[in-house]
């Protein structure tokens, strides 16, 4: 059986790192998300401080002052998107797994065995999900947290990849980790895991 990938896309606090993390568990898969950043700064010889600073941000010099001589930083955050979406690919062709974030959905456009996906939810339960588990008391201050990051997001998604961050295009499945949760959108992708194995 060829590898099967399963990219995962999602708006901060709809809980679609912990989708991800599970199902690889329960799938026996490798499970990418920060790990990413490891494997690039292996790769790229840069630090993984540098590379925290720029992953999935789109391009700008408003960390400058953070980098070493001779780093540009008005290309940084493209070193970055180019070294990180040749390990998505090498992963992709190499073993199963899961990846979260990074345009992994784009960078494996054309892979005819990933399934997108891209986990979202209303506001307000993002919202609680980030006070629980971030323990932060105030529900303005998580509500800025929730919509910066967002918006930090999309701006990274819609520069290297030009479609819309939560739109159809690029995706097999949008779901609603509300009104599944966590356990019933796992059993959902397994499904469509056991799907993809029989084709």
């Amino acid at each position: 059986m060829e590898n099967i990938v399963i990219t995962i896309g999602r708006e901060y606090g709809s809980k679609g790192r912990e989708i991800g993390e599970k199902l690889a568990a329960e799938l026996g898969f490798n499970f990418y998300d920060k790990k990413i950043i490891q494997l690039a700064a292996e790769r790229s010889g840069m630090t993984e401080q540098i590379l925290q600073k720029a992953d999935e941000t789109a391009g700008s010099s408003f960390f400058a002052p953070y980098y070493p001589p001779g780093i540009d930083a008005g290309n940084i955050n493209d070193r970055v998107f180019k070294v990180q979406s040749d390990i998505i690919r090498e992963k992709a062709r190499t073993e199963s797994c899961v990846i979260v974030g990074r345009c992994a959905n784009y960078v494996l456009a054309d892979e005819p065995n990933c399934l997108r996906v891209y986990i979202y939810a209303d506001l307000d339960t993002r919202i609680s999900n980030i006070m629980a588990s971030q323990g932060i008391q105030d529900r303005e201050l998580a509500s800025r947290v929730v919509k910066k990051n967002d918006k930090t997001r999309r701006a990274y998604y819609q520069y290297y990849t030009d479609w819309k961050w939560g739109g159809a295009e690029g995706y097999d499945l949008l779901i609603n980790s509300k009104t599944m949760g966590i356990d019933g959108i796992v059993e959902l992708l397994k499904q469509q895991v056991e799907i993809m194995k029989k084709k």
